[in-house]
């Protein structure tokens, strides 16, 4: 059996908040729009979607997102501004290192 790396030597993340645009209304959907944002902005690693809580119509949704710690100020340039909403469907509203603490600034639930 194979020993498990210890906390310190596991990769640093951030976990972001962000507000998702309303044309995307799956989970599937959302993944391959992080995939090709990964992609464009050249980050070292995909852009993990961990939840994503679909609003109704018209309205933005929630999500958690996973960025390596490297990747988060690139990601937090692109998008934490106002505009990111409109040119990559995407905006930050919060980050941490722990997912918990998102979550709660989101007011989600805990996943199952």
């Amino acid at each position: 059996m194979a020993k498990r790396l210890t906390k310190a030597l596991r990769g640093k993340r951030r976990w972001f908040g962000i507000h998702v645009d309303g044309q995307f209304s799956t989970r599937n959907q959302l993944t391959n729009h992080l995939n090709m944002l990964s992609s464009k902005w050249e980050l070292t690693t995909q852009l993990r979607l961990m939840d994503f809580n679909i609003s109704s119509e018209g309205e933005l949704s929630l999500a958690i997102i996973e960025v390596k710690l490297q990747d988060s100020k690139l990601l937090r340039a692109n998008i934490g501004d106002e505009k990111a909403i409109d040119v990559f469907g995407i905006q930050s509203i919060t980050t941490s290192g722990k997912i918990r603490l998102v979550r709660d600034r989101l007011n989600l639930p805990k996943k199952q």
